[in-house]
C-alpha cells in the first residue's frame, strides 16, 4: 500500500513506528482535545494496544524525509453485535493544513471498504473543530452528540458522533 503524495508517504505501520506513534498521541493527550484521554500511554499500554490489532483492523502511518508526521487507525467499534469500524487520525501540528489528515482518512476509508465494512464512524470531541471539519469534508455526517461524555482540562466535554456509509 505504500503511496507517495505531496512529499509524504502513507504505508502500513511497523513495530518500529510504535514509539513515534505513541509520542504524537501523547502530545495530543497533553495538549489538545483531539482525544478524550487525559493520561498519556505508557510503554506497557502501548505494547498491548499494538498487539490488539487484528484481521479487521488497520494501522497506517504518514512519513516524510524527517520521519513520522501522522498516523491513523481503523478498528472495530466496541459495541456488541455491530459490524461498524471506527477511525482515528492524528497529525503532527507542524503538518496541519498540508493534506496529511485527508490522505490518511482517505486511505482508511478504502481499507474499511476492502475489509467489507458498510459503515465507518468517528467519535470526536466537539471542541476538535479540525477533526470535525476533516470528517465532514470526507463525507461523514453528524449523527449525534453525547453531552458531558468526558472530563479533561478541568471541564466536561461533549462528543460528536459522525458516520459515513461505505456502500456504493
Amino acid at each position: 500500500m505504500a503511496k507517495a503524495t505531496k512529499g509524504f508517504t502513507i504505508r502500513p505501520a511497523t513495530h518500529d513506528d510504535l514509539r513515534p506513534i505513541v509520542g504524537l498521541y501523547n502530545w495530543a493527550v497533553n495538549q489538545t482535545f483531539a482525544t478524550i484521554d487525559s493520561e498519556p500511554l505508557d510503554t506497557e499500554e502501548a505494547a498491548a494496544w499494538w498487539e490488539a490489532h487484528g484481521k479487521r483492523s488497520r494501522l497506517i502511518v504518514c512519513t516524510d524525509d524527517n520521519g513520522l508526521i501522522g498516523w491513523a487507525r481503523l478498528f472495530p467499534w466496541n459495541q456488541r453485535g455491530f459490524d461498524v469500524v471506527e477511525d482515528l487520525v492524528y497529525v503532527d501540528p507542524v503538518h496541519h493544513g498540508q493534506g496529511v489528515g485527508r490522505a490518511l482518512l482517505t486511505e482508511l476509508i478504502k481499507e474499511a471498504r476492502g475489509l467489507g465494512y458498510r459503515t465507518i464512524v468517528a467519535t470526536i470531541a466537539t471542541d476538535n473543530r479540525s477533526g470535525l471539519a476533516l470528517h465532514t469534508r470526507a463525507g461523514f455526517e453528524v449523527v449525534g452528540t453525547i453531552k458531558n461524555a468526558a472530563h479533561k482540562f478541568d471541564r466536561w466535554m461533549d462528543i460528536t458522533l459522525v458516520q459515513r456509509s461505505l456502500e456504493g
